[in-house]
């Protein structure tokens, strides 16, 4: 029987629904978005990321605010999308804790590097999103993937699509780093600040858990 039989499929994706940390986080975002949507710019204006009101104003709490606002439509959705799907992979493979700690550190911590970055260079701007925390799960997968790699060359599989998964993580990494930098109103900061603090979440995870991470099925 064919990997990639309509089984496989129902059996696969059927287990996004045991990820119920990541569900809901999708369902938080979208009732945030909602309510923006309802209250207009008064609820985005007092959740935003805004490096002068972090400082001066000591409102610390808009580093975690900040990363369940969008600004439009298109924005949640890219934004939802990449967290369903690759926030299931990771849940499922580091359990409901893991998981949640490797994408809220990564959105508050890369709103954290954000912040420092625009108080550095003197940057003045808004900002909203959760891609802090989406970055810092394409972390977890590349970091994932590689352990799995060398888990399975360790005890002499030979089987396995992980080298492959390796290889389109870093394609992935790469392409939407660069693809941050070539648009304008993207905050790079936050992006590559919550990929780097997923990536180190990840590793610390692995050193701890092990053999109870459960392989990435792709």
């Amino acid at each position: 029987m064919a990997k990639y039989d309509q089984q496989w499929y129902r059996n696969f994706y059927g287990r996004y629904l045991t990820a119920f940390v990541m569900i809901g986080l999708v369902l938080v975002n979208v009732l945030f978005f909602i309510c923006q949507i309802l209250y207009g710019d008064l609820l985005t204006d007092k959740g935003a990321l805004d490096t002068y009101s972090v400082y001066s104003k000591d409102e610390w709490y808009r580093l975690i605010t900040a990363t369940f606002l969008h600004a439009d439509i298109s924005h949640i959705i890219s934004n939802m999308v990449g967290l369903f799907f690759l926030g299931g992979l990771i849940e499922i493979s580091v359990g409901h804790l893991g998981f949640a700690l490797i994408y809220l550190l990564s959105g508050i911590g890369g709103n954290a590097v954000s912040v420092l970055y625009e108080k550095t260079f003197m940057i003045d701007r808004y900002s909203v999103g959760a891609s802090g925390g989406v970055y810092g799960l394409i972390g977890a997968v590349l970091v994932l993937s590689i352990y799995e790699r060398i888990r399975q060359k360790s005890e002499g599989e030979s089987k396995g699509t992980t080298g492959n998964l390796v290889y389109r993580g870093a394609f992935v990494v790469i392409f939407m780093v660069a693809s941050g930098f070539s648009e304008q109103n993207i905050n790079n900061a936050a992006h590559i600040g919550g990929l780097v603090i997923g990536m180190l979440v990840s590793f610390i995870l692995v050193l701890i858990l092990r053999k109870k991470i459960k392989p990435m099925d792709l």
